[in-house]
């Protein structure tokens, strides 16, 4: 992002050329940050995507909450990160997170956001096969009965883990029965990594992207390639994970 003096209002350039509209996320997070400041939205905002869209990724969101902090910065406009967080919650649910990372425990619809810190630290595995599953159809293919299939894991009991497959095993997505009704490629695409002899995935947020994870780099990275190899026009990458939380690595020794 930088100060375009000599232009009239905000732009935004995307790699993207679908994104090239002011009702992009990120134009409109710049737009409200300048009305909570009292400031002159001259902005010019180059925005990269790397992050799939669709894909349950919060990628818009992220996009969002970057551009309020790089503004707020450019502006010296002195909002907090509380009051950038309340203005994300107008633009998605997932928006305030992003303001309190690495890892969180989330509420409401989303937006009342704590600090969750974890033992377990390590690489996660995203599985995206370009597939756009629509948020909205998904959220009106969930069922009550979705919430049986979890454990009711408590935020405590993941807090502790260290271990990755331990972790995955805890975790559980409530979209992820609606995102197969929706979309049942999905489901396919879950299914046949596990035919490769590797573990389940889960689904990300609404879907449509997969993730694994890893306590070692080496074996994430022979998931991904074996993925790969097998599923032609799927991409797969090898993110790091959190760093664990200090406190209790501390607490432990």
């Amino acid at each position: 992002i930088c100060s375009w003096p000599n232009s009239v209002g905000l732009t935004l350039n995307s790699s993207d050329p679908t994104l090239h509209s002011d009702n992009n996320l990120a134009s409109r997070a710049a737009l409200m940050l300048a009305r909570r400041a009292g400031c002159d939205p001259q902005v010019a905002i180059d925005l990269n995507k790397r992050i799939p869209i669709g894909a349950g990724l919060g990628g818009g969101s992220s996009d969002a909450a970057t551009t309020m902090r790089l503004c707020n910065e450019l502006w010296s406009a002195g909002v907090t990160d509380l009051e950038m967080g309340q203005i994300g919650a107008e633009l998605g649910s997932d928006v305030p997170l992003f303001f309190h990372l690495p890892t969180v425990e989330m509420s409401g619809r989303g937006e009342c956001v704590a600090p969750l810190p974890l033992r377990w630290s390590g690489f996660v595995l995203l599985v995206f096969s370009g597939i756009h599953v629509s948020t909205a159809d998904v959220y009106r293919a969930w069922r009550k009965e979705d919430i049986a299939a979890s454990d009711n894991v408590s935020f405590e009991e993941i807090r502790g883990v260290s271990r990755a497959d331990e972790l995955h095993d805890r975790i559980y997505n409530q979209l992820e029965p609606a995102v197969y009704r929706v979309c049942p490629r999905v489901k396919q695409t879950q299914d046949a990594i596990v035919s490769m002899g590797l573990l389940p995935t889960r689904v990300t947020g609404s879907g449509s992207a997969l993730f694994r994870l890893f306590d070692d780099e080496d074996r994430a990275r022979h998931a991904a390639r074996t993925i790969q190899q097998n599923t032609p026009g799927i991409n797969v990458e090898v993110v790091a994970g959190p760093v664990a939380a200090p406190a209790l690595e501390h607490k432990e020794s």
